[in-house]
């Protein structure tokens, strides 16, 4: 196959180079910029310069590419301009940039030693033209505790005052953790708060993408715990949250993030990040094979955005490369999905937006059996009572089973590279949506209740979708195309 033959239809993809965390995710002035971290001579070059390739959109349809507006090229980046956000300071009608500036130093392993976590800030007047580099916090605001593993800064405003959350991991334990600070301007920043997992066990060793959503009122933290396959018995059977080697999802919070985080009275002078997270109420933002490094967004229609980072994970050792068979590109960004909180459920809906539903074409009914001649449909069944099993082909199912657990399951492991099976506790399924797209599944179950993302690697240029459900309502819907100018290929 060739590697068009792999390439989305409905997702955005690099034209070469690889794609990873969504980074700066903001909508400023009416065009939305969905950064992410982009190695452009990756594949091909291990050594590829890592910085923000810059996705821009007015519609969330018809997408620019428009190169890497943040890029390794001063003392305070030159080894990667890491992952970060953006904050819309209407104060000064500009959108500020923070990232990690990545220094790797010529001795130490990079972890307990050897390299400099630099958060760097630069300004845009409109989202594409970018001034100046300024460091704004450096090792020397971290905690002893600090491992050189700090990065991925998430700035807001509240009650009159800026806030920054920091992916973080410990020195001593290997434990994830996430700190605070605090600003006036922007520029200056002070240590606020901390905290990590309650249980003496660490709860993954590095707390990755922190950031604060708020839905109806009410705030939640979301991060990525790095490590899980060890955190978490990978043998359990039952198994059905953190189920991959790095996870991505969510802590409903009561009150706020910044009145939990200031729980922490000893800040930099402390032994420890606060312990007072309850891992036990982490909620995986998907269930399925290919999903992390997310980050959200809140665009000018009030809407609530999530986006994540779509591609095969490293293995339990964290050491196998993405090794998906297109060899000039790599890396899938998910669809942004709106978010809404069900408080009768108590969990976060994850759902298209209207812009990608426009893409349909006629509706078309089936039963029970569909192929899809360019693997590229939305198909919508509802009114489903009782078990059953949707199938792809002849390589992966999706089940749901009587004892309440549904199971997205591969039978020929070379079309999923080697993973086999995730789960996740439905306990009754009532509708589903699927997003089929060229070698990308997204799996909306009950309104977006549960969620399961994943790639896939079948070379026929068509797919069979069938299932033996008890659905009141069975249709699909062919898509036009989301559209790409590569106004640059790197």
């Amino acid at each position: 196959m060739s590697n068009d033959s792999w390439r989305p239809k409905l997702h955005v993809a690099p034209y070469n180079g690889s794609i990873s965390d969504p980074n700066g995710l903001c909508q400023f002035k009416g065009t939305y910029h969905f950064f992410c971290q982009n190695a452009p001579t990756y594949p091909g070059d291990y050594d590829s310069p890592h910085g923000w390739g810059h996705f821009a959109t007015r519609d969330l349809v018809n997408y620019t590419f428009l190169g890497c507006h943040i890029f390794p090229g001063s003392p305070a980046d030159r080894d990667g301009s890491y992952s970060g956000g953006a904050y819309i300071n209407e104060d000064v009608d500009e959108v500020w940039f923070y990232y990690t500036g990545n220094i790797r130093e010529e001795e130490g392993d990079g972890t307990y030693a050897g390299r400099l976590a630099n958060q760097t800030l630069m300004r845009s007047y409109n989202g594409i033209n970018m001034e100046g580099k300024e460091v704004v916090l450096d090792n020397s605001g971290y905690p002893a505790y600090c491992s050189c593993h700090v990065r991925d800064p998430k700035v807001w405003k509240q009650n009159g005052k800026l806030h920054m959350l920091l992916g973080a991991r410990t020195r001593e334990d290997s434990r994830g953790a996430i700190m605070m600070y605090d600003s006036d301007d922007g520029y200056k920043w002070t240590m606020s708060g901390s905290i990590t997992n309650l249980e003496e066990k660490p709860f993954g060793y590095m707390w990755e993408c922190p950031d604060r959503l708020v839905l109806d009122g009410r705030e939640f933290l979301s991060t990525c715990p790095q490590g899980m396959m060890k955190a978490i018995a990978s043998q359990d059977s039952t198994r059905t949250t953190c189920q991959n080697v790095h996870a991505a999802g969510y802590f409903p919070i009561d009150g706020t993030i910044v009145d939990l985080l200031a729980q922490d009275t000893e800040l930099m002078d402390a032994k420890a990040p606060h312990a007072a997270m309850d891992e036990h109420t982490f909620v995986d933002w998907d269930y399925g094979f290919d999903f992390y490094a997310c980050q959200t967004l809140v665009d000018e229609k009030g809407r609530t955005m999530l986006v994540g980072w779509m591609s095969l994970p490293h293995d339990e050792d964290d050491v196998r490369a993405y090794d998906n068979p297109t060899d000039t590109w790599r890396g899938v960004l998910t669809i942004p999905r709106v978010l809404t909180y069900c408080e009768k459920c108590n969990r976060i809906l994850q759902a298209p937006p209207a812009e990608i539903d426009a893409l349909r074409g006629e509706a078309q009914t089936f039963d029970g059996t569909v192929t899809l001649p360019k693997k590229c449909a939305d198909i919508v069944l509802d009114g489903i009572e009782g078990t059953g099993t949707i199938s792809f082909g002849d390589f992966l199912e999706l089940r749901f089973e009587e004892d309440g657990i549904a199971k997205l399951e591969f039978s020929d492991m070379s079309k999923s590279g080697d993973r086999k099976l995730r789960q996740a506790p439905i306990d009754s399924v009532r509708n589903v949506r699927i997003l089929v797209d060229t070698s990308v599944l997204e799996i909306f179950v009950n309104d977006g209740a549960y969620v399961f993302g994943t790639r896939f690697f079948d070379e026929p240029d068509e797919l069979t979708v069938s299932h033996n459900l008890a659905a009141k309502s069975q249709v699909w819907y062919p898509m036009d195309e989301v559209t790409v100018n590569y106004l640059v290929t790197r």
